[in-house]
């Protein structure tokens, strides 16, 4: 009837000795629970003492507290209260209680603060986080993909942070892959490119490569966002009881949890590499960011991206216009004879996208060649972004060129004052990037930066090499063209 460290309690209490032997009745229900709670208390003060018990307490509204015992790794969902007798029996906590999994990569010992969470804020709720961002003055920058896969977001998302670092603002970066894979560990190169391997272990997509080299930051693998992770944390989360009972859905579920995940990376410090700690000479320094680049992978539209693409619509009406904008790359080909660029495509990827709840600031129109007056004006017609915003990312020599073509079309500039961001704050209206004379001012303003000649030095530097140097390297995946990239 009762546990072995309850039994020794009921013997003491119970035990009589100088009375002669009778037969004993069997104590009452109440009694019964009373000896129970009893027990229950004294080996709770037992281990609070013995095995280093932690309390993380959260508020009501983030759902239960949690208990755990440091040496058993064992987790144990108590009440908003503190009191373990307001929900469930002792018994049927002792047959729920199961090991906490970590992440890939992670501490398999690691509690659900230290899992849910990329910032010392871990125990904040959705609402108190978004208080937070906006306290605090972030901004996010969402790229979106349409028409096709491997169109170039995660390049156009590097030249976007390259040239807000130009202006002084501080960025990091997430990667959104909305497959069901925890990582890109276990992926074949021939599915999705190359792995790359981040300082912490992580295992991740080729785009937090080029993050690094152009923000010269260093990411964690939190800044890696998939389908697998999300449905992993909430299944974890519903199997220890986190959410009392309800109904678990992808909305509000996984949505929140997935804006609970980009609020975090958003105020999670990075490391920041310059000139000297490059060499050796002083250490990267900790940064907290001011603007996080969310990459959205896939094509809008497709099944798996839905979640993603509700949670971030859920989002922007939380955090605010003024601090969370978007930018659509779209293809415009160039087709016939005569050749013409046509924009049909880049049309229904933007009805596409306004149909799923999202409006997009900027254009990027991918093509062979650059766009025309008269496609830019065209689409700033069918699609309702601002002529201006209508930005041409043709093909060039290098990657490194990006940031440069989108200087020339003054896109720094714009995405401060779209972002009301220094030194372009002054509050003016929506979609009014300023005259064509105070445009070219400012592009003037940018190439007389530092960032911008040494950016242009190592494109020439690319295209025009000084010597040639023969390097030796095993291959596995000879036949993935990715493989012989570094």
């Amino acid at each position: 009837m009762f546990r072995d460290d309850d039994s020794i309690i009921y013997s003491l209490l119970y035990s009589e000795p100088c009375r002669p032997r009778r037969r004993r009745r069997r104590p009452n229900v109440p009694i019964c629970l009373a000896l129970t709670e009893t027990a229950m208390l004294l080996s709770l003060l037992v281990a609070r003492f013995c095995y280093d018990v932690t309390f993380a307490a959260a508020s009501a509204s983030c759902g239960p507290s949690h208990l755990r015992l440091r040496r058993s790794e064992f987790l144990v969902p108590v009440s908003p209260s503190g009191n373990p007798f307001d929900t469930v029996s002792w018994r049927r906590l002792r047959r729920r209680r199961r090991p906490l999994l970590g992440l890939r990569g992670g501490d398999d010992g690691e509690d659900f603060a230290a899992l849910d969470s990329t910032a010392p804020s871990s125990l904040l709720s959705l609402d108190e986080l978004v208080v937070d961002f906006s306290d605090n003055g972030r901004k996010i920058l969402v790229v979106t993909g349409g028409v096709l896969s491997g169109i170039g977001k995660g390049v156009t998302a590097s030249s976007i942070g390259v040239l807000l670092r130009m202006c002084g603002v501080r960025v990091t970066a997430l990667k959104i892959d909305p497959y069901l894979n925890v990582d890109a560990g276990t992926m074949s190169p021939f599915e999705h490119g190359e792995v790359f391997v981040l300082d912490d272990g992580g295992e991740c997509d080729l785009d937090l490569g080029n993050y690094e080299r152009f923000l010269s930051v260093s990411l964690s693998s939190k800044s890696n966002l998939t389908t697998g992770k999300i449905y992993r944390e909430v299944i974890e989360r519903e199997r220890v009881g986190h959410y009392l009972g309800k109904t678990v859905q992808v909305v509000p579920h996984i949505s929140d949890a997935i804006q609970r995940w980009v609020l975090r990376v958003s105020a999670a410090p990075v490391l920041v590499h310059t000139e000297h700690s490059v060499d050796g000479s002083t250490p990267p320094t900790s940064q907290v960011p001011e603007v996080c680049i969310v990459e959205l992978g896939g094509t809008l539209g497709d099944i798996e991206s839905m979640p993603f693409v509700e949670a971030l619509r859920q989002l922007q009406e939380k955090v605010g216009y003024k601090h969370m904008a978007f930018v659509h790359v779209s293809l415009v080909p160039v087709l016939g004879s005569p050749p013409e660029q046509k924009t049909k495509p880049t049309q229904h990827s933007v009805r596409t996208m306004r149909q799923l709840g999202l409006v997009p600031d900027f254009l990027c129109c991918r093509g062979t060649a650059e766009m025309e007056d008269a496609t830019r004006s065209k689409l700033s017609s069918f699609t309702g972004v601002p002529r201006d915003a209508v930005i041409s990312l043709h093909d060039v020599s290098n990657i490194y060129r990006v940031p440069l073509m989108m200087m020339e079309q003054d896109v720094p500039a714009m995405l401060c004052k779209r972002l009301r961001l220094a030194p372009f704050n002054n509050g003016q209206k929506a979609g009014n990037y300023g005259t064509p004379a105070e445009k070219d001012e400012e592009i003037m303003m940018f190439k007389n930066m530092d960032l911008i000649k040494s950016w242009n030095e190592l494109a020439d530097s690319v295209d025009d090499p000084e010597s040639e140097c023969v390097i030796a390297m095993v291959g596995k995946y000879l036949d993935q063209g990715d493989a012989c990239k570094f």
